[in-house]
């Protein structure tokens, strides 16, 4: 037989890419080009990572060309093999086909914990009888979950655009079914960093016939009393035990409630009454039918305090009173460690102090002499940085210091709590934001500092101490101690200082980065973020969505900051100019950490965002840190005055011009929702359209007004897209988190 050279070409190029299956191409070098076909597992829940498998084995395939591919895809694809954090993975794709859609998932592998590994990556498999360890609430974005068997123990990742992200967290035991997947391998270990990714709360198979659709939260919270909420799928029993300590049985007091139905779900509703003011307790709920009973994570609740409730945000730079609706701002300048210093002097019985890194002469002083006159002093800090100042602590003043871990991470707080336990409720205060006790942090960086005045946040903040001091004495007890991801969630979240509602959230167990996101996806009319830097595409997109529905959003971060490309990219590439700048004017690091939510907007919610967290991964996930919200509106103004007085100096715009205001003819609120949603827009919407994150088709209205109500369904909880076309043609797409 004779070959012209162009067949002998041809012949010679599907010899060297001659599909073969995808075990023989696991076994390949990195770098090589092969070509394998296999049925997709998974869709766009994960990113833009999609994982392929045959009857051999599974791999994942990692190009934007393919985000349009969904599960039961039966592709041929053509790539380079690459190795990214020991996942092996095909790039570069050169030629896929689409042979059909729909064709049956192949069946998951049951396994065992203990069994997770190299043998399985990339493969659907099945867990049975797991539960999860230490959680409770809702599930985050971005964010690892540990689950046991009762004896191994394995890690659940739950991606930024999962549809889980916002839904209840499972409670009891389940089976699970996930995707294998691996994020890092040390000491040739085969079992390490391989983490499993659960796809949607189909992943998630329980026996039970009632299942809780949110978590447990406070609706109402007095000196003496707590009215407690949650939802239900079926009808069941509204009721509670509680007590003073996590532990399962030391919750021996119970109280019961009632339950009304909304569609298809069932609001619960109980009051624990007979409390003391400031007090912790610690709860779980359960709602029972005549076969079955769903339980709550245990979660941590406090009373209201007796305590005035005033709230001091101090700057050191300068402030535009001519943006100031009520209070005006205090630029106190040089006077950040006098003005701390103060409350040291006038502390009577106790100060935890945690701070990330301090050299100032006079509050080391300052807290000699408080302990001089019978204050107990206890005081943690970070092995890793110089904090030469506790050098000059009396030798009876005890220090603990955060080790070094393997998983890295800093003890990065800055907040002291000042007289949590006495007896008079005004004594205990709270100093917290973003300011180390350093020179250049004190005088020169652009920083706030904020004190409250609350016994009920002083005794939270101090249980978060404790568990890093690893006991409720005087000294430290070191082999107790924990700092990063060994620290459980077991803090109130929600307290009621005065009449200003306040959460409080400590990483990294507290997921909060998704705090920062479900406040800013609240936004309805302004959002004005000042960071030292972003590092988080999550947070990125949640500052964009913002914009796209319409709200005025200004972002500020540091020059020097080291803010990600993909973040740069963002939200350079979706907001106006003007409105994402970088501080490089003024003298000095802009190390604020804040974020403010419709300061401009006082109907609507105000809300401040302070505290020791950088917006990263390692302040999420590694670090010790401490985050306040605040939802006050003369508060948000104070900060406003500070962020408008900076953004300009930076040439920000602060006011959208009158085109970008009437290009902007939809506003959709609020964002997160309960469950209704305000529609308003300078046209007719003809069309509403309800749609999964997989792209299928919930609910459609056809209101044919400018302004309409919309209740969406019950069973539909976490992100969903919301389609919205007007009269003149153009369409708007948001995401939505429905809680």
């Amino acid at each position: 037989m004779r070959y012209t050279i162009l067949t002998l070409f041809i012949l010679l190029s599907y010899g060297l890419h001659a599909q073969i299956s995808i075990d023989e191409a696991r076994k390949k070098e990195v770098g090589a080009i092969v070509t394998i076909s296999g049925t997709v597992t998974n869709g766009s829940e994960l990113g833009t990572i999609r994982y392929i498998q045959d009857k051999t084995a599974g791999i994942g395939i990692y190009d934007n060309a393919l985000t349009n591919l969904q599960r039961g895809d039966s592709v041929t694809v053509t790539g380079e093999l690459d190795d990214f954090n020991n996942l092996l993975e095909i790039t570069a794709i050169s030629n896929y086909t689409k042979h059909a859609s729909g064709v049956a998932l192949p069946n998951p592998q049951t396994i065992n914990i203990r069994d997770i590994g190299e043998d399985y990556e990339a493969e659907l498999l099945k867990l049975n009888n797991v539960r999860f360890v230490n959680a409770g609430g809702q599930f985050a974005g971005n964010e690892n979950y540990d689950f046991t068997d009762g004896t191994d123990t394995g890690v659940l990742r739950i991606n930024s655009s999962s549809p889980l992200v916002g839904q209840a967290i499972p409670t009891g035991e389940f089976d699970l079914i996930a995707i294998c997947s691996q994020y890092s391998w040390t000491n040739n270990d085969t079992r390490t960093g391989y983490q499993l990714l659960p796809r949607d709360a189909n992943d998630f198979i329980s026996g039970n016939s009632i299942h809780f659709t949110t978590a447990v939260h406070p609706i109402n919270t007095t000196t003496n009393a707590i009215t407690l909420e949650w939802n239900t799928d079926v009808e069941g029993t509204s009721e509670i035990r509680y007590g003073s300590t996590m532990n399962t049985s030391a919750l021996d007091m119970q109280a019961s409630g009632s339950s009304t139905q909304n569609n298809d779900e069932y609001t619960h509703q109980v009051q624990i009454t007979g409390l003391q003011d400031a007090e912790i307790i610690y709860v779980q709920a359960f709602s029972a039918t005549e076969t079955d009973t769903a339980f709550s994570a245990i979660s941590a609740f406090v009373t209201k305090s007796n305590s005035s409730g005033k709230i001091n945000a101090y700057f050191n730079s300068a402030i535009d009173d001519t943006q100031a609706t009520k209070n005006t701002a205090m630029n106190i300048g040089n006077a950040m460690p006098d003005t701390l210093i103060a409350y040291i002097n006038r502390a009577k019985a106790t100060i935890d102090f945690c701070i990330y890194n301090i050299n100032n002469a006079q509050i080391t002083d300052a807290l000699n002499a408080a302990n001089n006159r019978g204050v107990t002093i206890r005081f943690i800090t970070c092995e890793s940085t110089a904090h030469v100042s506790t050098s000059y602590l009396n030798n009876n003043i005890p220090v603990l210091e955060r080790p070094e871990l393997a998983e890295g991470g800093l003890m990065h707080n800055k907040f002291v709590i000042f007289d949590a336990n006495t007896s008079n409720p005004n004594d205990a205060w709270v100093w917290s934001g973003s300011t180390n006790l350093t020179e250049g942090q004190l005088f020169t960086d652009a920083n706030n500092m904020i004190f409250i005045q609350d016994q009920a946040l002083a005794r939270v903040y101090e249980l978060e101490f404790e568990e890093m001091w690893g006991s409720s004495n005087e000294q430290p007890n070191a082999g107790n101690a924990k700092f990063g991801d060994a620290k459980i969630n077991n803090t109130p979240h929600t307290i009621q200082v005065g009449d200003i509602v306040v959460e409080c959230f400590f990483s990294p167990s507290d997921n909060t980065n998704q705090q920062l996101i479900n406040a800013m996806n609240s936004a309805d009319n302004d959002l004005s973020i000042e960071t030292m830097l972003i590092t988080r595409s999550d947070l990125a997109n949640a500052i964009t969505d913002a914009y796209d529905r319409g709200v005025n959003v200004s972002v500020l971060s540091n020059y020097s900051g080291d803010n990600t490309e993909t973040v740069n990219n963002i939200l350079g590439n979706t907001l106006p100019d003007n409105k994402y700048i970088f501080d490089d004017v003024a003298a000095g690091v802009l190390h604020h950490k804040i974020a403010l939510i419709d300061a401009q907007q006082p109907d609507s919610d105000p809300q401040v965002i302070t505290g020791s967290h950088n917006w990263s991964n390692s302040a999420n996930d590694r670090n010790d840190e401490n985050t306040l919200i605040i939802h006050d509106a003369d508060l948000a103004n104070q900060y406003y005055q500070q962020f408008a007085y900076r953004f300009e100096q930076n040439n920000g715009t602060l006011v959208l011009s009158a085109l970008q205001i009437s290009s902007v003819d939809l506003k959709v609120f609020p964002n997160p929702t309960e469950g209704q949603l305000t529609l308003s827009a300078t046209q007719n919407i003809v069309k509403i359209t309800m749609v999964s994150s997989t792209g299928s088709i919930i609910k459609e209205w056809h209101p044919n007004t400018t302004a309409t109500e919309i209740n969406l369904p019950n069973q539909i909880t976490g992100l969903f897209i919301l389609e919205v076309e007007l009269k003149n043609g153009t369409s708007n797409s948001y995401k939505i988190l429905k809680k």
